[in-house]
Protein backbone atom coordinates (compact mmCIF):
# COMPACT_ATOMS: atom_id res chain seq x y z
CA UNK A 1 0.00 0.00 0.00
CA UNK A 2 1.53 3.81 -0.96
CA UNK A 3 1.72 6.76 1.60
CA UNK A 4 -0.81 8.03 -0.40
CA UNK A 5 -3.61 5.08 0.00
CA UNK A 6 -2.63 5.50 3.72
CA UNK A 7 -3.08 8.65 4.59
CA UNK A 8 -6.14 8.41 2.73
CA UNK A 9 -7.54 6.30 4.29
CA UNK A 10 -6.64 7.70 7.74
CA UNK A 11 -8.23 11.00 6.18
CA UNK A 12 -11.31 9.02 5.48
CA UNK A 13 -10.96 7.37 9.22
CA UNK A 14 -10.89 11.15 10.98
CA UNK A 15 -14.06 12.34 8.62
CA UNK A 16 -16.00 9.47 9.83
CA UNK A 17 -15.02 9.93 13.42
CA UNK A 18 -15.98 14.04 13.04
CA UNK A 19 -18.97 12.92 11.26
CA UNK A 20 -20.13 10.38 14.20
CA UNK A 21 -19.18 12.62 17.16
CA UNK A 22 -21.07 15.76 15.31
CA UNK A 23 -24.30 12.89 14.92
CA UNK A 24 -23.96 12.22 18.72
CA UNK A 25 -23.60 15.68 19.90
CA UNK A 26 -26.84 16.65 17.78
CA UNK A 27 -28.82 13.64 19.36
CA UNK A 28 -27.73 14.68 23.14
CA UNK A 29 -28.53 17.44 22.70
CA UNK A 30 -32.10 17.04 21.79
CA UNK A 31 -33.97 16.43 24.16
CA UNK A 32 -33.19 19.82 26.25
CA UNK A 33 -34.52 21.16 22.61
CA UNK A 34 -37.45 19.55 23.01
CA UNK A 35 -37.85 21.18 26.73
CA UNK A 36 -36.75 24.47 25.72
CA UNK A 37 -38.84 25.04 22.50
CA UNK A 38 -41.77 22.79 22.89
CA UNK A 39 -42.12 23.03 27.04
CA UNK A 40 -41.74 26.98 26.62
CA UNK A 41 -44.35 26.74 23.93
CA UNK A 42 -46.29 24.94 26.25
CA UNK A 43 -46.18 27.20 29.13
CA UNK A 44 -46.80 30.05 27.56
CA UNK A 45 -50.26 29.07 25.63
CA UNK A 46 -51.20 27.62 28.92
CA UNK A 47 -51.05 30.51 31.00
CA UNK A 48 -52.90 32.70 28.04
CA UNK A 49 -55.31 29.85 28.09
CA UNK A 50 -56.04 29.61 31.50
CA UNK A 51 -56.31 33.45 32.11
CA UNK A 52 -59.02 33.48 28.96
CA UNK A 53 -61.08 30.51 31.17
CA UNK A 54 -60.78 31.82 33.89
CA UNK A 55 -62.51 35.48 32.38
CA UNK A 56 -64.68 33.76 30.37
CA UNK A 57 -66.18 31.18 33.00
CA UNK A 58 -66.74 33.85 35.45
CA UNK A 59 -68.91 35.67 33.29
CA UNK A 60 -72.42 36.07 33.83
CA UNK A 61 -73.53 33.51 31.03
CA UNK A 62 -71.56 30.79 32.13
CA UNK A 63 -71.52 31.24 36.21
CA UNK A 64 -74.93 29.55 37.01
CA UNK A 65 -74.02 25.91 35.50
CA UNK A 66 -72.73 23.08 37.51
CA UNK A 67 -70.03 22.13 34.41
CA UNK A 68 -68.28 25.66 34.32
CA UNK A 69 -67.57 24.93 38.32
CA UNK A 70 -65.67 22.16 37.44
CA UNK A 71 -64.56 23.57 34.55
CA UNK A 72 -63.25 26.46 36.13
CA UNK A 73 -61.53 24.45 39.45
CA UNK A 74 -60.00 22.37 36.66
CA UNK A 75 -57.80 25.91 35.10
CA UNK A 76 -57.28 27.03 38.84
CA UNK A 77 -54.99 23.72 39.18
CA UNK A 78 -54.08 23.56 35.20
CA UNK A 79 -52.40 26.84 35.92
CA UNK A 80 -49.72 24.66 39.56
CA UNK A 81 -49.68 21.78 36.61
CA UNK A 82 -48.31 24.56 33.75
CA UNK A 83 -45.99 27.04 36.54
CA UNK A 84 -44.94 24.61 38.65
CA UNK A 85 -44.32 21.12 37.32
CA UNK A 86 -43.90 21.69 33.62
CA UNK A 87 -41.94 24.92 34.22
CA UNK A 88 -39.61 23.20 36.60
CA UNK A 89 -38.93 20.27 33.98
CA UNK A 90 -38.57 23.20 31.26
CA UNK A 91 -35.59 25.31 33.37
CA UNK A 92 -33.80 21.98 34.79
CA UNK A 93 -34.15 19.76 31.92
CA UNK A 94 -33.78 22.50 29.02
CA UNK A 95 -32.04 25.47 30.30
CA UNK A 96 -30.03 23.31 32.71
CA UNK A 97 -30.79 25.21 35.86
CA UNK A 98 -30.97 23.28 38.66
CA UNK A 99 -33.90 23.64 40.74
CA UNK A 100 -32.95 20.98 43.61
CA UNK A 101 -29.88 22.69 45.43
CA UNK A 102 -30.62 21.62 49.21
CA UNK A 103 -31.99 26.08 49.71
CA UNK A 104 -34.83 25.26 47.73
CA UNK A 105 -35.52 21.46 48.87
CA UNK A 106 -38.96 22.94 49.11
CA UNK A 107 -39.69 23.35 45.10
CA UNK A 108 -38.27 19.12 45.21
CA UNK A 109 -41.41 18.29 47.91
CA UNK A 110 -43.89 20.72 46.28
CA UNK A 111 -42.93 19.26 42.39
CA UNK A 112 -42.87 16.07 43.35
CA UNK A 113 -46.04 16.12 45.24
CA UNK A 114 -47.76 18.42 42.67
CA UNK A 115 -46.88 16.20 39.64
CA UNK A 116 -49.69 13.93 40.81
CA UNK A 117 -51.46 16.35 42.99
CA UNK A 118 -52.34 18.86 40.17
CA UNK A 119 -52.31 16.66 37.65
CA UNK A 120 -54.70 14.27 39.24
CA UNK A 121 -57.28 16.80 40.72
CA UNK A 122 -57.18 18.99 37.45
CA UNK A 123 -58.31 15.52 35.63
CA UNK A 124 -60.64 14.56 38.02
CA UNK A 125 -62.78 18.05 37.53
CA UNK A 126 -62.47 17.61 33.78
CA UNK A 127 -64.03 13.99 34.74
CA UNK A 128 -66.72 15.84 36.54
CA UNK A 129 -67.67 18.26 34.21
CA UNK A 130 -68.09 15.94 31.32
CA UNK A 131 -70.36 13.62 33.86
CA UNK A 132 -72.34 16.38 34.28
CA UNK A 133 -73.11 16.81 30.39
CA UNK A 134 -73.23 12.97 29.73
CA UNK A 135 -76.41 13.20 32.91
CA UNK A 136 -78.05 16.27 31.45
CA UNK A 137 -78.64 14.24 28.36
CA UNK A 138 -79.99 11.20 29.74
CA UNK A 139 -83.38 10.06 28.60
CA UNK A 140 -84.05 8.96 32.66
CA UNK A 141 -85.52 11.77 34.56
CA UNK A 142 -83.74 9.83 37.62
CA UNK A 143 -80.05 10.24 35.44
CA UNK A 144 -81.14 13.71 34.70
CA UNK A 145 -81.86 14.96 37.78
CA UNK A 146 -78.57 14.89 38.90
CA UNK A 147 -77.18 17.33 36.18
CA UNK A 148 -76.52 21.01 36.54
CA UNK A 149 -76.43 21.04 40.77
CA UNK A 150 -74.81 23.96 41.45
CA UNK A 151 -74.44 22.46 45.16
CA UNK A 152 -73.47 19.28 44.60
CA UNK A 153 -70.88 20.73 42.31
CA UNK A 154 -69.48 22.39 45.03
CA UNK A 155 -69.24 19.77 47.32
CA UNK A 156 -67.22 17.79 44.85
CA UNK A 157 -64.54 20.11 44.42
CA UNK A 158 -63.46 20.26 47.88
CA UNK A 159 -64.66 16.66 47.94
CA UNK A 160 -61.86 15.73 44.99
CA UNK A 161 -59.39 18.06 46.37
CA UNK A 162 -59.30 16.81 50.07
CA UNK A 163 -59.27 13.13 48.93
CA UNK A 164 -56.47 13.56 46.27
CA UNK A 165 -54.66 15.63 49.46
CA UNK A 166 -54.76 12.87 51.89
CA UNK A 167 -54.00 10.32 49.26
CA UNK A 168 -50.73 11.70 48.10
CA UNK A 169 -49.38 14.00 50.85
CA UNK A 170 -47.25 11.49 52.27
CA UNK A 171 -44.66 12.17 49.11
CA UNK A 172 -43.97 15.78 50.98
CA UNK A 173 -42.11 13.80 53.49
CA UNK A 174 -41.11 10.95 51.13
CA UNK A 175 -38.80 13.07 48.76
CA UNK A 176 -36.26 15.13 49.57
CA UNK A 177 -33.32 16.85 47.50
CA UNK A 178 -29.88 15.86 47.52
CA UNK A 179 -26.94 16.99 45.57
CA UNK A 180 -29.04 18.30 42.95
CA UNK A 181 -31.34 15.63 42.37
CA UNK A 182 -35.26 15.05 44.17
CA UNK A 183 -35.17 11.45 44.91
CA UNK A 184 -37.35 9.28 47.80
CA UNK A 185 -35.61 8.62 50.78
CA UNK A 186 -36.10 5.33 50.72
CA UNK A 187 -35.19 3.15 47.57
CA UNK A 188 -38.14 0.36 47.75
CA UNK A 189 -40.42 3.83 47.37
CA UNK A 190 -39.07 4.56 43.91
CA UNK A 191 -39.61 1.00 42.41
CA UNK A 192 -43.56 1.14 44.03
CA UNK A 193 -43.80 4.56 42.34
CA UNK A 194 -42.99 3.16 38.83
CA UNK A 195 -45.90 0.90 39.11
CA UNK A 196 -48.13 3.68 41.21
CA UNK A 197 -47.67 5.88 37.83
CA UNK A 198 -48.15 3.73 35.52
CA UNK A 199 -51.70 2.93 36.94
CA UNK A 200 -52.72 6.11 37.78
CA UNK A 201 -51.21 8.19 35.99
CA UNK A 202 -51.21 6.24 32.68
CA UNK A 203 -53.84 3.65 32.35
CA UNK A 204 -56.65 4.52 34.68
CA UNK A 205 -56.80 8.21 32.92
CA UNK A 206 -56.46 6.49 29.80
CA UNK A 207 -59.60 4.19 30.72
CA UNK A 208 -61.28 6.65 31.72
CA UNK A 209 -60.98 9.12 28.42
CA UNK A 210 -61.97 6.73 26.34
CA UNK A 211 -65.06 5.78 28.31
CA UNK A 212 -65.64 9.70 28.59
CA UNK A 213 -65.15 9.74 25.00
CA UNK A 214 -67.94 6.98 24.06
CA UNK A 215 -70.03 8.58 26.51
CA UNK A 216 -69.83 11.85 25.47
CA UNK A 217 -70.31 11.11 21.82
CA UNK A 218 -73.73 9.42 22.31
CA UNK A 219 -74.84 12.27 24.49
CA UNK A 220 -74.37 14.78 21.52
CA UNK A 221 -75.91 12.70 19.16
CA UNK A 222 -78.94 12.77 22.35
CA UNK A 223 -79.07 16.52 22.31
CA UNK A 224 -78.89 16.71 18.43
CA UNK A 225 -82.31 14.77 18.54
CA UNK A 226 -83.78 16.86 21.21
CA UNK A 227 -83.39 20.01 19.71
CA UNK A 228 -85.03 18.50 16.37
CA UNK A 229 -87.74 17.95 18.11
CA UNK A 230 -88.12 21.13 19.74
CA UNK A 231 -87.95 22.63 17.02
CA UNK A 232 -90.80 20.68 15.61
CA UNK A 233 -92.65 20.85 18.25
CA UNK A 234 -93.44 24.57 18.35
CA UNK A 235 -92.38 28.32 18.41
CA UNK A 236 -93.71 29.30 21.49
CA UNK A 237 -91.18 31.17 24.01
CA UNK A 238 -90.65 28.71 26.86
CA UNK A 239 -89.33 26.62 23.86
CA UNK A 240 -87.04 28.90 22.21
CA UNK A 241 -85.59 29.42 25.99
CA UNK A 242 -85.06 25.73 26.21
CA UNK A 243 -83.87 25.16 22.76
CA UNK A 244 -81.16 28.25 23.55
CA UNK A 245 -80.12 26.29 26.41
CA UNK A 246 -79.71 23.33 25.05
CA UNK A 247 -77.43 24.88 22.32
CA UNK A 248 -75.19 25.86 25.22
CA UNK A 249 -75.22 22.27 26.27
CA UNK A 250 -74.30 20.63 23.37
CA UNK A 251 -71.48 22.88 22.02
CA UNK A 252 -70.24 22.19 25.91
CA UNK A 253 -70.54 19.01 25.14
CA UNK A 254 -68.38 18.99 21.95
CA UNK A 255 -65.88 21.04 23.64
CA UNK A 256 -65.20 18.23 26.16
CA UNK A 257 -64.96 15.53 23.63
CA UNK A 258 -62.42 17.72 21.94
CA UNK A 259 -60.59 17.60 25.07
CA UNK A 260 -61.04 13.69 25.72
CA UNK A 261 -59.38 13.20 21.90
CA UNK A 262 -57.07 15.49 23.46
CA UNK A 263 -56.16 13.94 26.47
CA UNK A 264 -56.15 10.25 24.46
CA UNK A 265 -53.53 12.18 21.98
CA UNK A 266 -51.34 13.57 25.19
CA UNK A 267 -51.55 10.12 27.53
CA UNK A 268 -50.96 7.57 25.17
CA UNK A 269 -47.65 8.40 23.23
CA UNK A 270 -46.02 8.76 27.37
CA UNK A 271 -48.19 5.59 28.67
CA UNK A 272 -46.95 3.58 25.78
CA UNK A 273 -43.30 4.43 26.48
CA UNK A 274 -43.68 3.65 30.23
CA UNK A 275 -45.12 0.37 29.15
CA UNK A 276 -42.28 0.17 26.81
CA UNK A 277 -39.74 1.43 29.20
CA UNK A 278 -40.80 -1.23 32.00
CA UNK A 279 -40.28 -3.99 29.80
CA UNK A 280 -37.07 -3.09 27.89
CA UNK A 281 -35.13 -2.28 31.37
CA UNK A 282 -33.07 -5.42 31.19
CA UNK A 283 -32.53 -5.64 27.83
CA UNK A 284 -28.77 -4.56 26.42
CA UNK A 285 -28.97 -1.31 24.27
CA UNK A 286 -26.72 0.43 22.13
CA UNK A 287 -25.48 4.05 23.26
CA UNK A 288 -27.61 5.13 19.94
CA UNK A 289 -30.53 3.52 21.29
CA UNK A 290 -30.26 4.64 24.73
CA UNK A 291 -30.00 8.60 23.39
CA UNK A 292 -32.85 8.05 20.84
CA UNK A 293 -35.16 6.76 23.75
CA UNK A 294 -34.53 9.61 26.04
CA UNK A 295 -35.61 11.72 22.96
CA UNK A 296 -38.48 9.77 22.75
CA UNK A 297 -38.90 9.93 26.65
CA UNK A 298 -38.43 13.89 26.43
CA UNK A 299 -40.67 14.27 23.94
CA UNK A 300 -44.30 12.00 24.86
CA UNK A 301 -43.18 13.47 28.95
CA UNK A 302 -43.52 17.13 27.51
CA UNK A 303 -46.18 16.53 25.30
CA UNK A 304 -48.50 14.94 27.89
CA UNK A 305 -48.68 18.43 29.34
CA UNK A 306 -50.47 19.72 25.97
CA UNK A 307 -53.67 18.33 27.88
CA UNK A 308 -53.91 21.33 30.31
CA UNK A 309 -52.48 23.67 28.16
CA UNK A 310 -54.84 23.25 25.75
CA UNK A 311 -58.25 23.55 27.16
CA UNK A 312 -59.09 27.04 26.22
CA UNK A 313 -57.76 26.83 23.08
CA UNK A 314 -60.12 23.80 22.00
CA UNK A 315 -63.01 26.10 23.16
CA UNK A 316 -62.13 28.56 20.76
CA UNK A 317 -61.86 26.60 17.68
CA UNK A 318 -65.39 24.30 19.13
CA UNK A 319 -67.90 26.99 20.02
CA UNK A 320 -68.48 30.11 18.44
CA UNK A 321 -70.32 31.70 21.59
CA UNK A 322 -66.91 31.13 23.10
CA UNK A 323 -64.79 33.44 20.61
CA UNK A 324 -67.36 36.03 20.99
CA UNK A 325 -67.30 35.86 24.99
CA UNK A 326 -63.97 36.56 24.50
CA UNK A 327 -63.89 39.09 21.68
CA UNK A 328 -66.04 41.32 24.08
CA UNK A 329 -63.95 40.98 26.97
CA UNK A 330 -60.83 41.65 25.32
CA UNK A 331 -62.44 44.87 23.65
CA UNK A 332 -63.93 45.87 26.85
CA UNK A 333 -66.76 46.47 25.45
CA UNK A 334 -70.54 46.51 27.20
CA UNK A 335 -71.16 43.94 29.31
CA UNK A 336 -73.04 41.18 27.52
CA UNK A 337 -74.88 38.13 27.54
CA UNK A 338 -74.23 35.20 24.65
CA UNK A 339 -77.51 34.01 23.51
CA UNK A 340 -77.33 30.97 21.52
CA UNK A 341 -79.78 30.77 18.71
CA UNK A 342 -80.43 27.08 17.45
CA UNK A 343 -80.95 27.82 13.39
CA UNK A 344 -77.48 29.23 12.62
CA UNK A 345 -75.05 27.38 15.41
CA UNK A 346 -74.39 30.70 16.46
CA UNK A 347 -74.27 33.42 19.26
CA UNK A 348 -76.62 36.37 19.58
CA UNK A 349 -74.79 39.53 22.12
CA UNK A 350 -77.48 41.64 23.56
CA UNK A 351 -76.27 44.35 25.77
CA UNK A 352 -77.25 44.18 29.61
CA UNK A 353 -78.21 47.62 31.13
Amino acid sequence: MSINDQDTINNTSITDRASSSSSSGIISILPNLVNVYIGTFLCMMGNIGCIGNIIVFQSQAFRSRAYTIYLFAETIFDIFVIDIVLLTRVIEKGYGIPVYNSPYDFICKIRQTGSYYFVLVSFTFFTLATLDRVLCAQRSNSFRKWSNRVTLAYKMVIISILFWFILLCHRLYVYTAVKSKCNPRFDWYDEIDNYIEAVIMEICPLITVFVLAYLLRRSLRNAIERQTNVATAGTQVNTTKRSQLQQIDSQITLMLLLQSIMAIISFLPYGLYVLYNHITTSWNKSTLQVAIEKIIAELTHTLLYTFFASSFHISMISSSGFRREVKRIVLMQKKIHPIYTQAANTVTIQPQY
